[in-house]
């Protein structure tokens, strides 16, 4: 089967979310099935003294995202803490971005997530909560977090997993895929946002990209352990699966990043084209000759989006975007309903 034939069996779907905590826990319990992952599990998945931990920093941070993570693992029978983790899909792979301030004044942002092709599970969620931001974006299974998204501030965010050796201990924290779900609910602004990734405790290494309508473009890289990286972006910035930072760039030993690398420096150019920053930023991401958007089985485009900061306007394809028409979906605008 190829990657076409897997794109139109996936789980494409829409789903919406409204509400307190708890309730958005039980929309997710009634969407999600738990499944197991074809990756080796990390230690502490099943270590509850650890997941108490970490489940002790998210509810700090975010009371209201964990009565969503505890109500959602009551609904699978499981332990409070095990909603942490629970899969309902896979861990990703290979994924780009690029935001940027284009020639016709527009703060913009494109997006693809790669992985493998197999991966079923690939939702976009609609989240208007009683607690913090409304926000749009993409989840690949992964209990409570998203991928990427836009909130009703503008707050452009994205993950990029970064292949590089475990560490060998490693302490409690946030897992990856919440953390973009704390920046879009908690934060209005790419610094406000980067100042949250920055002080909160890691469990796997990622890179993240932060963007804002007043055109802050930031880049961080992130390894268990060690301090957070930060590069910021003057009129683009492109992030993809490999370290910038000599602090960090030792933890991949001699995993090659020369594809990564490539995907960076073409995305990086869209700031050298004129005309409609729109098409630019589609075209980029169309990219098939440096591999921005790709149909290898172990590496393939599941997803894809375009947004306009400004405007609040963001745009997903579902499936590579060379072949899947860009549909626009509103930013719920929480705030509005709340004065």
């Amino acid at each position: 089967m190829n990657d076409l034939e897997h794109e139109r069996l996936s789980d494409y779907r829409v789903v919406q979310l409204r509400g307190a905590g708890a309730e958005i826990g039980a929309v997710m319990a009634r969407t999600l099935r738990r499944v197991p992952s074809p990756f080796r599990a990390w230690p502490w998945e099943e270590d509850f003294a650890f997941l108490q931990g970490c489940a002790s920093i998210v509810g700090a941070i975010a009371p209201w995202l964990w009565d969503e993570l505890a109500t959602f693992a009551d609904g699978l029978d499981l332990r409070p803490e095990q909603g942490l983790f629970v899969r309902a899909g896979s861990l990703p792979h290979g994924c780009s971005a690029v935001a940027w301030r284009s020639y016709d004044g527009r703060v913009l942002a494109g997006r693809t997530y790669d992985f493998y092709v197999r991966m079923r599970t690939r939702h976009l969620l609609v989240t208007q909560p009683d607690e913090g931001y409304a926000h749009v974006g993409m989840n690949g299974g992964l209990a409570g977090g998203r991928y990427d998204g836009l909130n009703e501030h503008g707050l452009f965010v994205a993950l990029h997993k970064v292949m590089a050796d475990r560490p060998a201990t490693v302490a409690p924290g946030v897992p990856y895929h919440l953390i973009l779900r704390l920046a879009l609910q908690c934060c209005r602004t790419a610094e406000e946002a980067a100042d949250l990734i920055m002080r909160v405790p890691h469990l796997a290494s990622f890179n993240y990209t932060l963007a804002d309508p007043s055109g802050a473009l930031i880049a961080l890289e992130c390894y268990p352990g060690e301090a957070v990286q930060r590069r910021d972006g003057d009129n683009v910035l492109a992030v993809t699966n490999h370290y910038e930072s000599p602090s960090l760039a030792h933890f991949q030993g001699r995993r090659p990043s020369g594809d990564s690398r490539r995907r960076k420096a073409a995305l990086e150019a869209v700031g050298a084209r004129w005309g409609d920053g729109w098409n630019a930023t589609l075209d980029a991401i169309c990219d098939h000759e440096n591999g921005v958007c790709c149909h290898r089985e172990f590496s393939c485009t599941l997803w894809a989006g375009v947004f306009d900061l400004g405007a609040k306007l963001a745009e997903y394809s579902f499936g590579a975007p060379c072949r899947n028409p860009l549909v626009a979906y509103d930013v719920p605008r929480t705030e509005e309903l709340r004065t």
